[in-house]
């Protein structure tokens, strides 16, 4: 026992025992500590007494002490017992009495004391309703940084008519109640942005209101909030137009959802450590994670288990456990697991995988609103999957793809149009908005940075012969050239040849360079059968070698190259 300790080391002592700082919970043993401090005629240590017989449920007790400690004019046992006064726990209910203590306590200067009665005069607890010396008592809080104060102060504000005609005095109130750490601040203000509505706010563009609900709603779920966690972690690993792709901050907000035990903070988080998204890789516990979500139902998570398991993360692949988890998640009515089942089937990955199967999974998927099962809609349409082959519906589904933001849609649209235009037979007006609408597709997927590489290189390719054939459009070498050159530098043997037909009239070192480049390819049989006659009959710059050029058109010719087909039975 510390028998000769002053007061303020008696009552820290029993703060610790009491509320566990730094040890266990020992309450009885805080009683000790509280109770030596008390006997020095201390008013902590007789308002901490109060606090542990209310702990107990000794409401009596507990009131013998508070008064004892408001005798000293101790503020705090004065809003103790103000509160049980107000809502009358072990005793009787007195809001007049509650009032009248926390009067006390605020003229004693007490901060919280000016917040209580201020919310007395504002609720009319225990006094009339009186929303102006409300705002004073605010006021008083506020002008001491008080957070809580700051917010009532601009709420009531807010209630003001003065409010219509300027609204900047309660949102300068408001925030520095929400910078000041209060939550109903931050959540207000938020509402606020987010609604718009104020004349004053209506003078602002959409943007700026978004990032200033934006900037509120993080700061909310900065205190814990978990509605708002949730909401800034996704924008965060997402992107918004408020917001770009953060994976670090995105991965910290879903670990505060996850101290909390949230099933998305334990799939956020786990989707994360999956794919090292913000933090180091780790599969294995990103699937334990997963699973943990996956049993509180939590269908993404599922599908996220169907992913790794399909492709390899961490584990071998496994395409019949990925079936599993997307059925799990389908059944729960998720639409990705579900096209994800469709595209299993589609590529024949696992046991009784049929393209009828592919098909229904991915209808079943467009028709919950999934907007990427349509591109995959679109392909199937047009290649003739679980369905007859149809251009029309084809075309349908690709659009849906597109008006949903899908930019792989826009290049598999625009590249059936020009392989399937050709054999519409379409005349007129109607070909050349057909085929317009092909190029301004190919063009619009080329200048997207989020383009597959490999599409883009042919995008361009395709423009090329656009404006080499003049499809929609008038005929240009120099604009082909643009394109095929962009297309070859990208890497794509094809448009290479391309550029070798182009040159070899008026740039023949040139143009063979392109040549060889693209035959370097062996499975180019355009390049092939080109370089095949080039040797075979030579030219000013290059000698003949019938041997090799044969050599040539017979790799073209097992490769189906006609003309090489035809080249050969003439020799």
């Amino acid at each position: 026992m510390a028998d000769n300790a002053n007061p303020k080391t008696l009552n820290d002592t029993g703060d610790a025992y009491f509320f566990g700082i730094g040890r266990a919970v020992n309450r009885e043993l805080a009683y000790t500590y509280y109770k030596q401090a008390a006997d020095l005629d201390n008013p902590v240590g007789y308002h901490n007494l109060g606090q542990y017989f209310a702990a107990k449920g000794d409401y009596k007790a507990a009131v013998v002490n508070y008064e004892k400690a408001k005798a000293f004019l101790h503020a705090p046992a004065f809003l103790a017992l103000a509160r049980l006064f107000e809502t009358g726990v072990g005793v009787r209910k007195n809001k007049a009495k509650a009032f009248k203590m926390y009067l006390g306590a605020a003229k004693l200067s007490d901060v919280e004391a000016y917040d209580a009665v201020g919310l007395c005069y504002k609720n009319g607890v225990g006094t009339k309703k009186d929303p102006e010396k409300a705002k004073e008592w605010f006021r008083k809080a506020a002008d001491q940084n008080d957070a809580a104060g700051c917010f009532q102060l601009g709420l009531l504000m807010t209630m003001d008519a003065a409010y219509k005609k300027n609204p900047e005095p309660a949102f300068g109130w408001l925030d520095r109640g929400a910078t000041g750490g209060n939550a109903d601040a931050m959540r207000t203000l938020e509402e606020i942005y987010a609604a718009g509505k104020h004349p004053w706010l209506l003078k602002k563009s959409r943007l700026h209101l978004r990032e200033m609900a934006f900037y509120y709603r993080e700061l909310l779920a900065k205190t814990g909030d978990v509605h708002s966690l949730r909401s800034v972690a996704n924008d965060y690993r997402e992107g918004s137009d408020v917001t770009t792709v953060n994976h670090e901050k995105a991965a910290f907000y879903y670990k505060m959802l996850l101290d909390r035990g949230d099933a998305v903070g334990k799939y956020g988080y786990g989707v994360a450590l999956l794919y090292g998204q913000g933090v180091k890789t780790d599969c294995d516990e990103a699937r334990r994670l997963l699973k943990e979500a996956a049993q509180e139902r939590h269908a993404l998570a599922m599908t996220r288990l169907g992913d790794a398991a399909r492709l390899g993360l961490g584990m071998p692949v496994d395409n019949e456990e990925a079936k599993r988890w997307y059925m799990d998640a389908a059944r729960l009515q998720e639409p990705e697991a579900t096209m994800d089942l469709g595209l299993l089937n589609y590529r024949n990955l696992v046991e009784g995988a049929s393209a009828q199967l592919a098909f229904n999974y991915m209808e079943t998927a467009a028709k919950a609103g999934y907007a990427p099962a349509h591109y995959w809609l679109g392909i199937f349409h047009d290649k003739g999957v679980g369905v007859p082959k149809d251009f029309d519906e084809a075309e349908k589904h690709f659009k849906k793809a597109i008006e949903a933001g899908n930019l792989g849609a826009k290049y598999k649209y625009a590249s059936m149009l020009f392989e399937e235009l050709p054999d519409r037979k379409l005349k007129g007006k109607k070909a050349d908005q057909a085929w317009t609408t092909a190029r301004e597709l190919f063009v619009s997927y080329v200048e997207d940075p989020a383009h597959n590489p490999s599409n883009h290189a042919y995008a361009m390719y395709y423009l090329g012969l656009i404006h080499r054939l003049g499809r929609g459009t008038e005929a240009s070498l120099r604009r082909a050239r643009y394109w095929f050159e962009s297309a070859a530098e990208a890497g794509l043997t094809k448009a290479m040849v391309e550029m070798y037909r182009l040159l070899k009239e008026a740039d023949f070192a040139a143009a063979k360079e392109w040549l060889d480049r693209a035959a370097a390819d062996r499975e180019n049989a355009d390049a092939l059968f080109e370089k095949g006659c080039l040797l075979l009959e030579g030219n000013s710059f290059v000698n003949a070698d019938p041997k090799a050029g044969r050599l040539l058109l017979e790799a073209a010719a097992r490769l189906n190259h006609k003309e090489a087909i035809g080249k050969l039975m003439l020799l």
